[in-house]
């Protein structure tokens, strides 16, 4: 695997260089996420971000059907839960179980060490990997505020996008921490189904306990709870601790891949 030593960022041949990085070859990187594509639209996948906007829907009419039956008005911070739940599941049944299990799937069909000798290397992989599921999240994050019957304000939108796109990156990431770790989807689903449940029922729970509210604080999917009840305020209360949440779980995961990706021998010098 090259090295590039270029000292300024250039386009040359449709190859990205910079100093420090690998080289990325933008031919080879659009097969892969033409490929990536084509897997996060199958039917085993598709109907994970599916289910979310329809259970965001499902739950704001339940809501308000109670709120109805109790001579009330749905408000907003009764969406903002239906809206906080569907965003949940469709970060982590998306960004971990379906990246997950397609790795997986990769490793128990040898396709992932075929893609690893045919010169594609590690970083090309990786994006190729992470950018089609990282794009459904936040489309699917976007399409369930409507759902929930929210209008937010323009910073609204500014602030639920961002801390959507950040918290897509980290759950695709460590999608690809248990994809790299399991052998076969069967092992894949059975291992993040542990962890899909902390990240969500955690955030879900501190509505009711001052424990699990501080707890919620240190996970990214808590960050992304509280987004939905700042969006439904059109508040901004999301602060940088939040943010800084995101970014160090999103590098503590990124360097537990790499770690695990060159120990199971799929980087080539």
């Amino acid at each position: 695997m090259r090295t590039v030593k270029a000292t300024t960022e250039r386009e040359n041949g449709g190859v990205w260089q910079r100093t420090g990085v690998k080289t990325v070859h933008w031919n080879k990187l659009s097969v892969i996420l033409a490929m990536k594509w084509r897997t996060q639209f199958s039917k085993n996948f598709i109907s994970m971000p599916l289910f979310s906007v329809g259970l965001t829907f499902v739950m704001t009419l339940f809501y308000g059907s109670m709120a109805k039956s109790n001579g009330k008005a749905l408000d907003d911070s009764v969406r903002a839960m239906a809206l906080s739940l569907g965003a949940l599941m469709n970060t982590t049944m998306t960004g971990i179980l379906c990246t997950g299990m397609a790795l997986a799937e990769e490793k128990e069909k040898h396709t992932l060490r075929a893609l690893m000798t045919s010169s594609v290397n590690g970083l090309e992989f990786f994006l190729g990997s992470t950018i089609p599921v990282a794009a459904m999240i936040l489309a699917v994050n976007v399409l369930s505020v409507p759902a929930a019957g929210l209008r937010p304000s323009a910073a609204g939108w500014a602030m639920w996008l961002g801390l959507s796109a950040l918290c897509a990156i980290a759950a695709t990431v460590l999608g690809m921490i248990f994809g790299i770790c399991c052998k076969s989807q069967v092992s894949a689903s059975t291992m993040i189904s542990v962890p899909i449940l902390i990240l969500v029922m955690i955030p879900v729970f501190g509505e009711f306990s001052g424990f699990m509210e501080k707890v919620s604080g240190f996970l990214f999917t808590g960050v992304l709870s509280e987004a939905a009840a700042a969006l439904a305020e059109d508040t901004l209360r999301v602060d940088g601790f939040g943010i800084g949440v995101i970014g160090a779980e999103v590098l503590l995961a990124a360097l537990v891949f790499i770690l695990l990706y060159r120990k199971n021998g799929y980087e080539r010098e």
